[in-house]
């Protein structure tokens, strides 16, 4: 499981700055339901300064940027601004460059601008919100937790949004606990939480080890929000606390929605149909990922089909995995499991082909039983010949040594029989015996 990254939460942050210095010049406001009264007088607002600040705010309103930045140059460095007139030029220039997404620039405008002092209580707590906003787009974490700190100190009510910016600046700075808080706090303020602020929560809880907690985030995240990630985040997370059957469940729907696409995504898909003990969803799994292409079609792809055929009982679709396994495999052990197969079908013909290749190829770890077999499966289909010639090399194997011995009487048993019922000489354990009567 990889937690949130600081690349992610950049990426949303440029966003909510962005649509915020869109909106308007009064942009942040919508943040505080409710503020404080005004308790600073502000300086007067003259009919100069007036007209050209007008007129750079009709140059943003038409796009004009170029334009409106124009008209505040020609006034910016002017002896006749009071402090409260510097303030606005100086916000004025901070929405201009946050409009064309100049985010450096919009800051260092913002913070001359709050340096004034000089605006109206509620408008100063405005671009204190935006500042704190751009801090977090740049990655100035610290700095952007230092005005929010300010700001809520001074805004009552502040919306779920504010929570979230002020989350992800708290979470990036470290303090992990109380960006849960704020997450936790955007979240009540809503019926439907937005993914960013669940992803926080959840960012959270996963660096704690809060298993049980992220879980719930996560099926939140996976109903409102169904991606491939929550889904296959939602599976480990299961994995994780043993519930193996809601990890499958989890990892089943994204399968269902067309999700994984990936190898180790439906390899680890199958592996969990095998644990909760649906080996033929395991194999159909992997055939169907073989067929599109998702799943290389080697000896281990093959076997893992051809084992999940077998744990599930149907003998015969495991038959031509294990034939393509045995094939491509660079030793002659699948070619005798396929022979297991086949004998247990009855079919003698075809496991004597499968354990002959199985011998040509070698490097058996148990050739005696492959000797062995290859005897009853010649016995099977009376042919008597090969199948002395296979308990004969078995028996030369300690291990199949005595079952050979024994076969091999049972096949002069009943070669000896077929002789006497067809008038051919009789076995030399028999003329023996009518010469000691």
């Amino acid at each position: 499981m990889r937690p949130l990254g600081s690349r992610r939460f950049r990426l949303l942050a440029a966003l909510l700055v962005a649509g915020t210095l869109l909106a308007s010049a009064d942009a942040g406001a919508a943040d505080e339901k409710k503020v404080k009264p005004q308790t600073k007088r502000v300086q007067a607002l003259s009919e100069w300064a007036f007209k050209r600040l007008n007129a750079a705010h009709d140059a943003i309103a038409a796009g004009k940027y170029d334009e409106a930045a124009a008209a505040l140059d020609e006034i910016k460095e002017s002896r006749r601004l009071n402090d409260h007139e510097q303030a606005l030029v100086w916000q004025t220039y901070g929405f201009i460059y946050g409009t064309q997404q100049k985010y450096q620039e919009a800051t260092e405008a913002f913070e001359k601008c709050l340096a004034k002092e000089s605006l109206p209580d509620t408008a100063q707590r405005n671009v204190e919100f935006n500042v704190a906003q751009l801090y977090v787009m740049l990655g100035r974490y610290e700095d952007a937790v230092r005005v929010f700190q300010n700001w809520f100190a001074q805004t009552e009510d502040p919306s779920a949004h504010a929570h979230h910016v002020y989350a992800i600046a708290l979470f990036q700075s470290g303090d992990k606990q109380q960006a849960l808080e704020h997450a936790q706090a955007a979240m009540a303020k809503t019926k439907v939480p937005k993914e960013a602020w669940l992803q926080i929560a959840l960012a959270v809880h996963i660096d704690n080890k809060q298993y049980t907690e992220a879980l719930e985030v996560l099926e939140s995240l996976a109903a409102l929000y169904p991606k491939k990630y929550y889904w296959v985040q939602l599976s480990a997370l299961y994995a994780a606390t043993d519930d193996y059957q809601k990890a499958l469940s989890a990892l089943a729907l994204a399968y269902q929605q067309g999700m994984l696409t990936e190898e180790r995504e439906l390899k680890h898909l199958a592996q969990l149909y095998l644990y909760n003990k649906i080996p033929n969803q395991a194999a159909l799994v992997i055939e169907k990922g073989m067929a599109d292409g998702h799943i290389p079609k080697n000896a281990d792809t093959w076997r893992f089909v051809a084992d999940a055929w077998v744990a599930a009982r149907e003998r015969e679709k495991a038959q031509r995995p294990l034939e393509e396994a045995a094939a491509q495999a660079t030793d002659g052990e699948l070619y005798l499991r396929l022979a297991h197969v086949q004998v247990e079908r009855e079919d003698w013909t075809a496991a004597r082909k499968s354990l002959t290749r199985a011998l040509e190829k070698g490097h058996l770890s148990d050739p005696g039983n492959a000797y062995l077999l290859l005897g009853v499966a010649s016995a099977s289909d009376a042919d008597w010949a090969a199948a002395r010639r296979a308990f004969q090399a078995a028996a030369g194997h300690e291990k199949t040594a005595a079952a050979a011995k024994q076969w091999l009487r049972e096949v002069d048993a009943e070669t000896g029989a077929a002789e006497i019922s067809a008038g051919g000489p009789a076995p030399p354990s028999e003329v023996a015996l009518e010469d000691t009567e």
